[in-house]
């Protein structure tokens, strides 16, 4: 007949009706798979709060312990591409090697010049935009006052297109 195996059974307290445990290295216990690694450092006093059936818990502080700090890689290294360049209906990188969307192309390798990246738009500031905004403003104004004042129907038309301008000009802000 098989041997049932011995249970710790860890300290248990109940506060406020939250149940909290003792950590499990608070005791030397040889058959848990992390005593190799915990049996160096002092034994742990932490409670951890806990639900009603668990049996026992591990710290966090001796969690980190056993595992270690995280092996932090470099972050983002370029290839060397333009960004998003999987996404262009065609790339050429500066190796002559072609993609059509992502997918490369062995066959048309060499065959086209390297794809130029684009120079990047300036952003305007706040002050620079809120100096648009009332220059177009302003030209809005004059060009209400010259539609009222037509008596032609195509300076009507020219000033509504105008304003039509300014109006998308001013939406783009």
């Amino acid at each position: 007949m098989a041997r049932k195996k011995e249970v710790t059974k860890f300290k248990t307290k109940t506060r406020n009706g939250r149940r909290y445990m003792i950590c499990r290295n608070s005791i030397e216990d040889h058959s848990y798979w992390g005593w190799p690694i915990l049996s160096k450092y002092s034994r742990c006093n932490n409670w951890v709060e806990v639900g009603p059936n668990t049996t026992a818990v591990l710290c966090h502080a001796c969690v980190n312990k056993t595992v270690g700090p995280p092996d932090i890689k470099g972050g983002y290294r370029s290839t060397g591409r333009l960004r998003g360049w999987q996404f262009m209906k065609e790339f050429v990188d500066s190796e002559g090697n072609v993609f059509h969307k992502g997918v490369e192309q062995p066959k048309l390798k060499g065959t086209l010049e390297p794809t130029k990246a684009k120079p990047e738009k300036k952003k305007l500031t706040k002050r620079e935009k809120q100096e648009l905004k009332t220059q177009i403003l302003q030209q809005m104004n004059i060009v209400r006052g010259n539609l009222k004042t037509a008596k032609f129907k195509k300076d009507v038309r020219a000033g509504n297109v105008k304003m039509r301008k300014l109006e998308r000009q001013l939406k783009k802000l």
